[in-house]
C-alpha cells in the first residue's frame, strides 16, 4: 500500500493582507515608542530647565543716571510698561486707566504714601501678573496684589500716624488739585518700609514684584529670593556666582516677620556731621531719588540753610538744605567696629557718591539715613530676602557689568 505524503501547505509565505497587516502594526510600534522617547525627552529637558534656572537679569531700559530712576521692561495685561525701580517702597502701584479691564469695584481699598515726594495714593489691591523681560528672551513673571491707583494728590501735612485714605484739610493752604493718574506707574521692591509713621501700611513682602517670581520662560521655578541692584541692572533670585564678593550685614526681623519670614527691618547704619559724635539708627539705598535726607531726633547736629525752592512745582516756597562744605560720614551697620562698608563726602564738592543735595528730615527718632541712589556708583547692593541679610560690593570702575 503507498503511504500518502502530507498535505503540503498553500504557501510557503505570508499572502498580502498578512504582510501589509504585518508592516502597519510595526509602523504604529516606531511611531509610539518614538513619542513616547519625545515626550520623556521633552519632560526631562523641561525638568532640568527648570532646575537650572536660578537667576535672570534685568538690564534697565536706558544707561543708569543719577537724574533718573532706573526703569525695567515689563508686559502687563498684554501691554508694555517701562517701569521705574524704586528701593524706598513696596508695591506696584499703577494708574487705573492704565488697566481698562479692571473693573472699578474690584480690588480691596487700600493707600500708600510716599513721604520723599509727599504724594498720597489711593485705590484698591488687585491681583496682577508681570512679565519681566530679561536678555535674549528670557522672561519671568511674577503675580501680586497690585495698588490700582484711582486717586493721587500732594499733601504735604500729611501724617501717616494719624490721616489714611484723604489728604486732611489745612486752613493755611490752598486746596491740593487732583493729580492725573493715567500716567502713574511705579515699582517699589524696597523693604523694612512698612513700619507705623512711614505710610505704607501695605508694604510687605507679599506686594513686592522682585520677591515673588513664579515662573521663568514658562517655567515654574523656586528662587532663593533677593535680588542685587548695581548701575547695570538688576539680578532677580540669589546664587554663590551672583553674590559673589558682597559683604554682607545681618537684618533685624521686621514688623510681620512671624508671618512671612522674608520680611527684614531696614539695614543698621551710623552717620557723623562735620566729626561730631556718630548718630546711629537705619538707613535706606534708594533708587528712587538722587538726593539723600538725614534725619535726628532734634536735627541738633545738621548744619543748614533756607533757600528759595528751585522746583517750582513744590509745594512750599522755601527748603531747608545742609550747608556746602558739611563733612558727612555714613557707616553701615555702624562707623566703628565691623564697618562692612564706609564713604564720606563735603556737601557740594561734587564727589562720586555724592547725592545731588542733602536735606534734614523732619525731626524725631531713630536717626536715619536715605542716601538716594547715587551710592550705586560706588557700590553694588543685595538684599537676601531669605536669609535675612543686606550686602555691599565696591564697583570696579571701567569693568563691563556681568549679566
Amino acid at each position: 500500500m503507498e503511504a500518502k505524503a502530507d498535505p503540503l501547505p498553500l504557501s510557503t509565505t505570508p499572502n498580502i493582507r498578512t504582510r501589509l497587516s504585518i508592516r502597519r502594526h510595526g509602523i504604529y510600534v516606531v511611531i509610539i515608542i518614538f513619542l513616547l522617547y519625545q515626550t520623556i525627552d521633552t519632560v526631562m529637558m523641561s525638568t532640568a530647565s527648570s532646575a537650572a534656572i536660578k537667576s535672570i537679569f534685568l538690564p534697565y531700559v536706558e544707561g543708569f543716571s543719577s537724574d533718573e530712576t532706573p526703569q525695567v521692561r515689563t508686559t502687563i495685561n498684554g501691554t508694555e510698561f517701562n517701569l521705574p525701580i524704586d528701593t524706598g517702597s513696596t508695591g506696584l502701584l499703577m494708574g487705573a486707566p492704565l488697566l481698562p479691564d479692571i473693573s472699578p469695584t474690584t480690588g480691596t481699598p487700600a493707600h500708600t504714601y510716599l513721604s520723599s515726594s509727599r504724594i498720597l495714593y489711593s485705590g484698591r489691591l488687585v491681583d496682577i501678573s508681570i512679565t519681566f523681560h530679561g536678555l535674549n528672551g528670557i522672561y519671568a513673571v511674577a503675580t501680586v496684589p497690585v495698588l490700582v491707583v484711582d486717586t493721587s494728590i500732594v499733601c504735604p501735612w500729611y501724617d501717616p500716624l494719624k490721616d489714611s485714605f484723604a489728604c486732611p484739610y489745612n486752613p493755611d493752604a490752598p486746596k491740593p488739585k487732583p493729580r492725573d493718574v493715567s500716567k502713574i506707574t511705579y515699582m517699589g521692591v524696597g523693604f523694612g518700609r512698612n513700619n507705623p509713621g512711614d505710610g505704607q501700611p501695605f508694604g510687605v513682602p507679599a506686594m513686592n514684584p522682585f520677591l515673588n517670581i513664579h515662573s521663568i520662560n514658562e517655567n515654574a521655578v523656586s528662587l532663593h529670593a533677593g535680588y542685587t541692584i548695581s548701575t547695570g541692572g538688576v539680578h532677580l533670585g540669589l546664587t554663590k556666582e551672583i553674590v559673589w564678593g558682597y559683604n554682607f550685614i545681618p537684618l533685624k526681623p521686621g514688623l510681620t516677620h512671624e508671618k512671612d519670614p522674608r520680611d527684614w527691618a531696614m539695614v543698621g547704619m551710623c552717620f557723623r556731621v562735620n566729626n561730631r559724635h556718630a548718630k546711629c539708627g537705619q538707613g535706606l539705598v534708594d533708587t528712587g531719588i538722587s538726593q539723600m535726607y538725614l534725619r535726628t531726633e532734634d536735627n541738633v547736629d545738621i548744619p543748614t540753610i533756607t533757600i528759595p525752592n528751585p522746583n517750582p512745582n513744590g509745594a512750599t516756597e522755601w527748603v531747608k538744605r545742609v550747608n556746602p562744605g558739611t563733612s558727612i560720614a555714613i557707616g553701615f551697620p555702624n562707623l566703628e567696629e565691623e564697618i562692612v562698608m564706609r564713604y564720606t563726602f563735603r556737601v557740594g564738592q561734587g564727589g562720586l557718591m555724592e547725592p545731588s543735595y542733602v536735606a534734614p528730615g523732619k525731626p524725631r527718632g531713630p536717626p536715619f539715613v536715605n542716601t538716594g541712589r547715587n551710592l550705586l556708583f560706588g557700590y553694588s547692593v543685595a538684599f537676601d530676602a531669605q536669609a535675612g541679610r543686606f550686602g555691599f560690593r565696591p564697583v570696579k570702575h571701567g569693568a563691563v557689568p556681568s549679566f
